[in-house]
């Protein structure tokens, strides 16, 4: 989230006002009820909350919008579970959640696109030999690319050259198993041929949630690695 962006965003919450513990425990009740209006104030009211744990969590793996976005989706997860009952006020309760779903948010993440030291030279010989669009660094990420998720340091390579040679074919292929609408994510997230998105804009132009628009980058990111590791070992073995 830019700093325009984030700071429009802490405008708009700001204008929530805090809860006291009774009116949590009436809302709590009424949660409890099935009543989604309660639920929809309950975590409106914390959302300033949210952003204070996500500050936390800035340059883990994660841009800005995607933490509060991550963050968001704990707080409604706690809000249907929260018992004021107890005695707990609901940050207290919340927390937990909140923290458990933006940390396993980075770990997925990081785990997708983690780039290993050792394979920055190999994407440095194919910075030559593939269209920058592909090989482009995402936003201010200067070691993360298209290219970078999908290198598979396991598979066997005769040289280079060899490399080189098929690892354009391989690519083309592997982009041509998706879908219209993963096409459309991962073309917009990676800039290929485009300007690089961010999700928030993502989900904008395509009219879903955020939340959403992961999912399915992720999910054609998965592909895309399963389908370009059959390609890339096929490509090598008759080459």
């Amino acid at each position: 989230m830019e700093d325009s962006g984030l700071n429009k965003y802490l405008d708009e919450i700001g204008k929530e006002s805090l809860l006291s513990a009774e009116e949590e425990r009436r809302l709590s009740e009424q949660i409890r009820q099935g009543n989604e209006h309660a639920l929809n104030r309950l975590v409106e009211a914390n959302l300033r909350f949210v952003v204070s744990i996500a500050n936390q969590y800035k340059g883990k793996g994660l841009q800005m919008e995607d933490i509060v976005s991550e963050g968001n989706m704990g707080l409604m997860k706690a809000a249907a579970k929260f018992d004021a009952s107890r005695g707990t006020r609901f940050v207290n309760f919340a927390v937990v959640y909140v923290r458990q779903q933006i940390e396993h948010a980075i770990e997925q993440q990081t785990g997708l696109y983690r780039v290993p030291k050792d394979m920055r030279q190999d994407t440095a010989v194919l910075r030559q030999s593939w269209p920058l669009s592909v090989d482009a660094p995402l936003g201010h990420r200067s070691n993360m690319s298209l290219l970078s998720v999908l290198i598979n340091q396991d598979a066997p390579m005769a040289d280079e050259r060899v490399y080189s040679e098929t690892i354009e074919n391989v690519i083309e292929q592997a982009l041509q198993t998706l879908d219209e609408r993963e096409s459309r994510v991962v073309n917009a997230f990676f800039g290929i041929n485009q300007e690089h998105e961010t999700m928030a804009e993502i989900a904008e132009d395509m009219d879903l949630k955020r939340e959403r628009v992961r999912q399915i980058r992720d999910k054609a990111v998965r592909k895309l690695r399963k389908v370009y590791k059959s390609y890339l070992n096929n490509e090598i073995k008759n080459s």
